[in-house]
C-alpha cells in the first residue's frame, strides 16, 4: 500500500522559501523581544544604581556630620574621666552644663531594602557585592551609633549634685570605658568606610534634617565648673 504526501500548491522549493521567511520573521521577532528587554533592564538598573548612590550618599553626609562633633566627643570624655578622678580623691566638682550626648541622626536603608530580585539580578555580580558590603557597614554603624547614645544616656545618671560612692564611680568607670571605647569604633569605622565610599565614586550629600537639627552646642562647651 502506498501512501502519496500532498505536494505544496507551488512545489516544495517555493514552500521551503515560506518557511524559512517564517522562521526567519520569528527569529527577528525574539531578537528584538530581546533587545526591547535588554534595553528595559538597563534603564532599570541605571535608576536603581542612581537612587542606590543617592541613598548612600545622604548616609555618608550623616556619617561625616556626626565626625565633625568627635572632637567635642573626646573634650567631654576627658572631662568625665577628670570628674571621676576628683570624686576618687573626695571632691565632686560642680557642672556647668548636662552631660549631654554628641549628634544623633539615623541612616537611610529604604531604597535597598525595597530593591526587586529581578533588578538586583540584573546588577553586575562585583557591583551588587559593594552596594550589600556598603549597607552592611552602615548597620553595623547605626548599631553602634544606638550603642553610643544608650551609654550616654545612662551616664546623665551622674549629673545630680552629689557625692559619689564607692558603687557609683564603679558603674561611672564601667559606662565612661564603654563610651569611649564607642567613640574610638566610630572614629575608625568612620575612616575606613570614607575611603572605600569615596573609591566607589560616592560623594557625602549634606541630610537637610541634620542642618535643621544640628548638634547641641553646650556639648562642645566645658562641663565641669573651675
Amino acid at each position: 500500500m502506498h501512501f502519496h504526501l500532498p505536494k505544496p500548491l507551488h512545489g516544495w522549493r517555493a514552500f521551503a522559501g515560506e518557511v524559512g521567511i517564517i522562521v526567519i520573521g520569528v527569529l527577528i521577532a525574539l531578537t528584538a523581544e530581546q533587545l526591547v528587554e535588554a534595553a528595559h533592564w538597563r534603564s532599570e538598573v541605571r535608576d536603581f544604581r542612581k537612587a542606590v548612590d543617592h541613598e548612600l550618599g545622604r548616609n555618608f553626609g550623616i556619617y561625616a556630620t556626626t565626625m565633625q562633633n568627635r572632637a567635642c566627643v573626646q573634650r567631654r570624655l576627658s572631662d568625665l574621666q577628670a570628674l571621676l578622678d576628683g570624686s576618687a580623691e573626695g571632691h565632686q566638682p560642680r557642672l556647668r552644663v548636662p552631660i549631654g550626648r554628641p549628634a544623633n541622626y539615623t541612616y537611610y536603608f529604604s531604597v535597598w531594602d525595597n530593591k526587586s530580585a529581578e533588578v538586583t539580578a540584573h546588577l553586575p555580580l562585583d557591583v551588587r557585592i559593594r552596594y550589600a558590603e556598603f549597607y552592611d557597614d552602615f548597620r553595623n554603624a547605626d548599631q553602634v551609633r544606638d550603642r553610643e547614645l544608650n551609654l550616654w544616656r545612662s551616664l546623665s545618671q551622674f549629673e545630680q549634685p552629689e557625692p559619689f560612692t564607692h558603687d557609683d564611680r564603679m558603674r561611672f568607670r564601667e559606662l565612661l570605658i564603654r563610651v569611649t571605647q564607642a567613640d574610638v569604633a566610630q572614629r575608625n569605622n568612620y575612616a575606613f568606610e570614607a575611603d572605600r565610599l569615596r573609591a566607589a565614586g560616592i560623594r557625602p550629600i549634606t541630610d537637610p534634617y541634620a542642618t535643621r537639627f544640628p548638634n547641641d552646642p553646650s556639648f562642645c562647651q566645658p562641663l565641669l565648673a573651675k
